[in-house]
């Protein structure tokens, strides 16, 4: 059965129109626990309770993790099926049920950032996100294309503002200061948040400065030289009251990231484990983004148009690296400028069988510019570059719409079919076919790709403590500008290829919550099937060159978190994660392969995906005294040895030792106490027993023992 045929989407939009004509319980109306924790994320910014909600997600308020992480990907450790890689100390990209880069959607506010010039693998772009002034974040494990489109494969991570409060009858001031100091890191961070508000209006502005040394690791590899960097990152919003159910919003949002190293392919990268260091002699980055947006949000409208969500944004996202290679060989300065200009608009709506409909619409147009240059050992210019990392000058247009129905059956089951159709344009006006050579500047090229995906989901509340899911989504993700036109992908070299196929997914995940008494427990089983991923597979072993192939494979894995109270005052916590995944790989044989590329011969193999995670166990205990102002706990993570490695994995020396990434266990405890009523103090030590260690697929090794402190006032 080929589970990517169109004709599955038909399926599923035909159970939108032929639901039996028998009594249902209105979705709506129907009594919510006021207390219960709220999501937004999987319906597209209309909100839902977390128990209730038929997908894996984990949510994280900003105020209790920012004192711990140092960047939003750090924030996502220990969750399951989470890896955090750190190709760098300001380059950390999250993997989510075995996918990263661009298999996983970054959403500010419900606005997309990702980009068709983002990377493939574990890029930096994650950590260009500043968290500080938000409200939560939200992760949905899984894919959630319906209603997110394109990238939404692995999962979705949307950092969510606080909802504008408005004063009944005067004007209300308040503000935050945090400040953090961490010894490892050799970092400080400090920042300013600041609201204001009447019966109309409301306004909010917050800004963050952050600044980082060198990482130290554990105790046999000390200092790693030439890893830091500074960052700074400035939110603000206004938001007017148009009426009691209404409200317009318009925000800002600004970061740069000034000179950020990636040093494991340069001379200073590490030697641990077998590792081989780059001949490189250094390699920064720049990085800012710019989002501007405007929201038109209300409820209670009645009608067709009952709920509403319309969106106006442009994201603008520039990237500039200069790299200086070996001895007399110069060096090389790269830049993209990409400009997305977005349209979203969303809608909620009583349907016609007493559940709720939501739809959409979303258009987006991106410009990209890509440039660069070359110069000599001293930095003088040499020549220009027909192009930077990607097309010299290109466009990406996505139009799409969704319709998503949710009905409640007498029978307590909820049913959730949907159906999401999206049109992709790719405007290739300049780009060549090797590095810097222009006798290989091509013509113009258009590339056009559609696709209509389906989801159906079905949940049930088993009494008021027991909750039951279960669904099947597709995925969709068309070729990239950065897999039709990229020659550089920092670690290896490549060529463009405007034949590769949009890349199919379906996922089929079934899950529980229950909670008993002082029991909460939560797992989740999930199976990816994979159709035409592109994959990038080592040309000649041991040299950087890749080839981009679309191959099939699957990905499947488990999740389990369980939460258990002691005492009113002692709480445990223990979350695990497995899984397991092939992908059709090219095998460099030249002289009896079977499938022959641009003159050479390879064979088709089946081998992990690659940076497969390996199973990981995080523990932690907290102590809350009742009646008391401070608390304190004790955390624990250990995780495998990763050794099942992909082709492009058993090439990448300078981060992963030959064997596989060892396996480690890591220690922590952290406690916070109240020194006034609007002030605390917060103090962590992590890796207590200062261990040297690597998640895998890293190009730097974790801290070693690492003193944090923080200091929190309101006012």
């Amino acid at each position: 059965m080929n589970f990517f045929c169109p004709h599955t989407c038909f399926v599923f939009a035909l159970l939108i129109g032929s639901y039996p004509t028998v009594a249902f319980s209105k979705a709506k109306t129907e009594t919510i626990d006021e207390l219960a924790p709220m999501v937004v994320t999987s319906k597209g910014g209309f909100p839902e309770p977390l128990h209730s909600t038929a997908w894996s997600i984990t949510t994280l308020q900003t105020d209790a993790i920012q004192r711990t992480a140092r960047s939003l990907p750090e924030a996502l450790s220990g969750i399951p099926s989470i890896m955090v890689q750190k190709t760098a100390l300001g380059q950390s990209s999250p993997y989510v049920r075995g996918l990263t880069g661009y298999h996983n959607l970054l959403l500010v506010d419900g606005i997309r950032l990702n980009h068709s010039a983002m990377r493939s693998g574990p890029n930096q772009y994650w950590s260009t996100v500043e968290a500080f002034g938000t409200n939560q974040i939200e992760l949905v494990r899984g894919s959630n294309g319906i209603i997110h489109g394109a990238d939404a494969i692995g999962g979705v991570v949307n950092i969510v503002s606080k909802e504008p409060v408005f004063s009944d009858d005067k004007v209300l001031k308040s503000g935050n200061f945090l400040g953090r100091l961490s010894s490892a890191e050799g970092s400080w961070m400090a920042a300013l948040k600041g609201s204001v508000s009447s019966s109309k209006w409301f306004g909010e502005i917050s800004h963050a400065e952050r600044s980082f040394g060198d990482l130290k690791a554990g105790k046999e590899i000390g200092k790693q030289s030439n890893t830091g960097y500074d960052s700074r990152g400035t939110n603000f919003r206004v938001a007017r009251k148009l009426n009691q159910d209404a409200k317009a919003i318009f925000g800002v949002q600004q970061t740069f990231m000034n000179d950020v190293p990636r040093t494991h392919k340069t001379t200073d990268g590490l030697t641990w484990m077998g590792l081989s260091p780059g001949s490189e002699r250094w390699r920064r980055l720049d990085q800012q983004r710019n989002l501007y947006y405007g929201k038109l949000k209300w409820q209670d409208l009645e009608g067709a148009f009952d709920s509403g969500i319309i969106t106006l944004s442009l994201h603008q996202h520039e990237q500039e690296r200069n790299r200086m290679k070996e001895r007399t060989s110069g060096g090389d300065f790269q830049f993209f400028d990409l400009k997305d200009m977005g349209i979203n608009a969303r809608f909620e709506t009583d349907d016609l069988w007493g559940g709720i409909l939501s739809y959409g619409v979303e258009w987006h147009r991106e410009s990209l510019l890509s440039g660069g240059y070359k110069f000599d050992d001293n930095e003088i210019k040499l020549s220009d570059l027909v192009q930077g990392p990607l097309a010299a000058d290109a466009h990406y247009n996505k139009l799409a719409f969704y319709l998503n129905d949710s009905v409640k059956f007498e029978s307590g089951w909820t049913l959730e079919p949907g159906i999401r159709f999206a049109a992709i344009r790719a405007e290739l006006d300049r780009y060549y076919l090797k590095n810097n050579d222009v006798s290989t500047v091509q013509n113009s090229e258009t590339k056009n790709y559609d696709e209509l995906i389906g989801s159906i989901r079905a949940s049930k509340n088993f009494g008021a403590d027991k909750f039951f899911f279960v669904g099947l989504s597709q995925g969709f993700r068309p070729p990239s500008l950065y897999d039709l036109t990229s020659t550089d992908e920092t670690s290896a070299i490549e060529k463009p290829n405007t034949k590769l196929e949009p890349e199919k997914f379906l996922q089929a995940e079934i899950g529980t919550r229950i909670s008993a008494g002082d029991w909460s427990f939560f797992s989740s089983y999930y199976y990816t099937w994979i159709n035409d991923m592109i994959m990038r597979s080592p040309i000649e072993t041991g040299k950087s060159n890749v080839l981009k192939a679309n191959g099939d494979g699957y990905i499947q894995g488990v999740e389990i978190e369980l939460s258990y109270d002691w005492t009113q005052s002692w709480k445990s916590d223990i979350r695990l994660s497995w899984m397991d995944g092939k992908i059709e790989q090219l095998l460099d044989n030249n002289a009896t392969g079977t499938v022959s590329i641009d003159g050479r011969n390879y064979s088709p193999t089946d081998r992990s995906i690659t940076r497969l995670m390996p199973p990981q166990i995080y523990f932690s205990t907290r102590f809350t005294p009742q009646n008391s102002n401070w608390w304190a706990e004790f955390s624990a993570l250990a995780v495998s040895k990763a050794d099942k490695l992909s082709l492009k994995d058993e090439t990448d020396g300078s981060r992963i030792p030959k064997d596989g990434t060892p396996s480690y266990l890591t220690f922590g405890i952290r406690g916070s106490r109240k020194l006034t009523k609007n002030s605390s103090l917060y103090i962590g030590i992590e890796n207590l027993t200062d261990e040297d260690y690597r998640v895998h697929g890293s190009g730097l090794n974790g801290s070693g023992r690492n003193f944090i402190i923080s200091l929190s006032n309101r006012f």
